[in-house]
């Protein structure tokens, strides 16, 4: 059974979604990655690690958008400490987020489904 997480926990994973939000929006310039969106943040229990969930609906090379966010890391954990000064932060890990995608796709069979 897994634990629920402290309300200071939840409230962490929330502060750092909407910064990490905010930056996502005002400080990449890459073209590439316009139009990408952190869709959900976590925090692991085991090996503290912050994941962010990142999707797009615009075209674009799904492991490219991983890795050129990824090594955008120090950057955002740079701006991350000085919003948040904690004595420990996670360390930030960027990933597509496959579970729209999945979305979309049954959605899609259930139209079929619904015009035949």
């Amino acid at each position: 059974m897994r634990k629920s997480k402290s309300p200071a926990l939840r409230r962490f994973e929330s502060d750092m979604h909407r910064l990490l939000t905010i930056l996502l929006q005002r400080d990449v310039e890459d073209p590439m990655l316009l139009g990408i969106s952190l869709t959900r943040f976590e925090l692991s229990d085991a090996n503290g690690q912050a994941i962010a969930y990142v999707h797009s609906m615009l075209p674009m090379e799904q492991k490219e958008a991983v890795r050129r966010l990824n090594a955008l890391r120090p950057h955002f954990m740079h701006l991350l400490r000085k919003a948040m000064p904690k004595k420990r932060m996670p360390d930030l890990v960027f990933r597509w987020d496959d579970a729209l995608d999945k979305t979309h796709q049954v959605l899609d069979t259930m139209k079929g489904f619904k015009s035949s």
